[in-house]
């Protein structure tokens, strides 16, 4: 008995539009991984490693992301480098200011003018100072949040004004990489399967987990500028490996 065979299911593909909103949703689920994984990080430190400096030490990170963008005033894309920052600072600032949060932190710090009456009941005392504890370390944790986001945006903003160069190193990737394809092609070369799904994969992750790494990184000292050269790097020659491993023949 003859079995029917299964005609050969085609690859989807992706329009143009649907490609720009995967790629947008892409980025945005990076961006918000990379805040939360900044909080906990600028939280955990501030709570095991840098104990009592967590707003200050937040507030180290985002100045001195300020410092390295200042040292470029002008890029190919933005010609006011430094006041595109700030206005992206204040727009994330806007809502905690706007619901309060500031506020509330200050409040918080500033201790109560009025006496504590020692006829309430010890238990309510305490449980009263341990609601005001935590209030503050609340309020803290919420302005660390948005520290951390002021980072992230102007982390984004120098992915922003390195932009050109990335493009320019992917692209000298993929000719790179088709040089090497044809040469291998006319000189009876093996493919090699392995490779390009390996350095396919690869050029994910770096797309990717580095950037993420990049975004989410919470150490003052470093010059994000060598991390996105890095990473820039890293996808030229896992691009130009896996477009010269891709269809010898074809």
């Amino acid at each position: 008995m003859a079995t029917a065979q299964r005609a050969p299911t085609k690859a989807e593909t992706i329009g143009p539009v649907a490609l720009i909103i995967k790629i947008a949703f892409g980025l945005f689920s990076i961006t918000l991984t990379s805040w939360f994984v900044g909080m906990a990080i600028e939280i955990g430190g501030s709570m095991f490693f840098w104990k009592g400096q967590g707003i200050p030490h937040a507030q180290a990170v985002v100045q001195q992301d300020l410092q390295y963008i200042a040292a470029a005033p002008r890029s190919l894309l933005v010609p006011d480098t430094v006041g595109f920052s700030l206005r992206m600072l204040g727009f994330i600032r806007w809502p905690y200011e706007r619901f309060g949060v500031l506020r509330w932190y200050q409040n918080s710090r500033t201790p109560s003018a009025e006496p504590v009456r020692q006829d309430i009941n010890p238990a309510l005392r305490g449980l009263s100072r341990s609601t005001a504890l935590a209030s503050a370390l609340a309020s803290e944790w919420a302005v660390i949040s948005m520290l951390v986001a002021q980072d992230v945006a102007l982390r984004l903003s120098i992915a922003a004004y390195a932009m050109p160069a990335f493009v320019l190193a992917c692209l000298m990737g993929v000719i790179d990489g088709l040089v090497r394809r044809d040469r291998r092609r006319w000189t009876g070369g093996r493919e090699s399967s392995f490779v390009y799904h390996h350095s396919k994969r690869y050029t994910a992750w770096a797309l990717t987990g580095g950037f993420s790494l990049y975004l989410a990184w919470p150490f003052p000292g470093f010059n994000p500028a060598y991390m996105v050269l890095v990473f820039t790097v890293l996808v030229a020659i896992t691009l130009s490996t896996t477009v010269a491993a891709f269809k010898k023949y074809a």
